[in-house]
């Protein structure tokens, strides 16, 4: 029986060839990173005798461990992954070199001596891009130089796949898709050119035009509103009483005031028939009286108008009769407000964001709330210089518009609330759609 013979070098360098090819094949067929790094961290055992093989990662001159050896899944945050992060960090230098390093582990390195037993190091970095990292392999003999140029094929090979796995291959573009592309692009850029009038929205309500405001004649305490509000009333109808206490007791004392300055003047009179010397009381008495006179009828101009009459005929308009009673009110303070149902305008509180549609003759369209599927034509008549403060916080230009309404439409009814779209001038139809985010931007970054 003959010895079996021993494999020729021939034969065995074939066989490592056949390996490699193997090695080769599953990484250029890997579907992802993940896959490529367990190909790269595990299979490199078939062809050269190693202890661990570790994925290193770089971005910039950061490094870190992405995969080893047997292990399903790396645990950065264990004392092993940790000590070997800070051996690598202090031995494989500048993150685009792109040499080949040894090195021998110290393991009384660190604060906590750690013991490892593959002593010898050998890092291959990834090609053509040495800045995306390498493979670090590590055993307890030292490399031979057989063994270095396997190595450093492995580490291209899975350094290409790893390359082409990060690129996102582009889609090509049929002729047909390429030229639908480019149709919508055109009609998108000629839609832009389309002239549009700028919109805005606005809250807006029904108001009267030309109102008579009941004012307060006086300082004084409201006593009763005589009429509920929206009352239809006719000119010298009573509208509200004051408290009228110390005007009435004002009154009374005027006219004893002025019974004492009459008496005085009898008096005066009687005695200037018997002594001349007492005509000259006549004249002081006579002004007295006058004076008391004047006390009288302001007292009694102010006790009538305790109570306060309708001046013109109308709709009698305020909140609510337990707003008003018992309320102090200031002399020239607005109470109830006479409108006349008929005469009507629109008044619009525009935000400041939607002030560029505010001119004169701008056309309006209102949608009231209560009648939603009809509306109204109208046209802004003006508009406030300055903004006003409304009762949420918000600032708004105060404007007015005329309704346009006709012969056989009915006038919509004071106080009716809705909101107004405002139509101002001609922009194309890109700077209309971009203008809200254009305006956003340049708040934004100051431009």
């Amino acid at each position: 029986m003959k010895a079996p013979v021993s494999p020729t070098p021939k034969q065995t360098h074939l066989s490592a060839l056949q390996t490699l090819l193997a090695i080769e094949g599953d990484a250029l067929s890997a579907p992802d990173l993940m896959s490529l790094r367990h190909i790269a961290v595990n299979r490199p055992r078939e062809l050269i005798d190693i202890g661990h093989v570790f994925w290193v990662s770089r971005r910039g001159k950061s490094l870190s461990l992405s995969a080893m050896s047997s292990q399903p899944t790396l645990d950065t945050t264990t004392p092993f992954a940790q000590w070997m992060r800070r051996q690598l960090r202090q031995r494989l230098g500048a993150p685009q070199s792109d040499e080949i390093v040894t090195w021998t582990f110290d393991d009384s390195q660190g604060e906590v001596p750690f013991t490892y037993p593959f002593t010898q190091g050998f890092y291959a970095p990834f090609a053509p891009d040495p800045r995306m990292g390498g493979l670090v392999f590590t055993r307890k003999q030292a490399f031979t130089d057989a063994e270095i140029p396997l190595i450093d094929r492995m580490a291209q090979i899975f350094g290409v796949s790893a390359l082409a796995l990060g690129r996102k291959a582009r889609p090509r573009i049929s002729l047909s898709k390429r030229a639908s592309l480019w149709t919508a692009v055109t009609f998108m850029a000629l839609a832009a050119c389309i002239p549009v009038p700028m919109t805005s929205l606005a809250p807006a309500e029904i108001v009267a035009d030309t109102p008579y405001m009941v004012t307060a004649p006086f300082d004084g305490v409201i006593d009763a509103m005589l009429i509920p509000p929206g009352t239809a009333v006719t000119q010298g109808t009573p509208l509200l009483r004051f408290v009228d206490t110390a005007y009435r007791n004002e009154l009374n004392l005027a006219k004893q005031e002025k019974s004492v300055a009459e008496a005085k003047l009898r008096h005066a009179s009687l005695s200037a028939l018997m002594n001349d010397t007492a005509k000259r009381d006549i004249a002081i008495a006579q002004a007295e009286k006058a004076l008391a006179q004047a006390r009288q009828d302001y007292a009694s101009e102010r006790l009538s108008k305790t109570t306060l009459y309708a001046a013109q005929s109308g709709l009698a308009l305020y909140s609510d009769r337990s707003d008003w009673t018992g309320r102090h009110v200031s002399t020239g303070e607005a109470i109830i407000e006479i409108a006349n149902p008929s005469s009507v305008r629109l008044r619009l509180d525009v935000p400041l964001t939607l002030s560029e549609s505010l001119h004169d003759g701008a056309r309006i369209k209102l949608f009231l709330d209560n009648s939603p599927l009809k509306s109204f034509e109208a046209e802004l008549i003006s508009a406030g210089y300055y903004p006003q403060t409304l009762p949420n916080g918000q600032m708004a230009y105060e404007a007015y518009g005329h309704l346009n309404v006709d012969e056989n439409q009915a006038l919509p009814r004071i106080g009716t609330r809705g909101v107004a779209k405002i139509y101002g001038r001609t922009v194309p139809l890109g700077y209309w759609v971009f203008r809200r985010p254009i305006t956003m931007i340049r708040q934004s970054l100051g431009v």
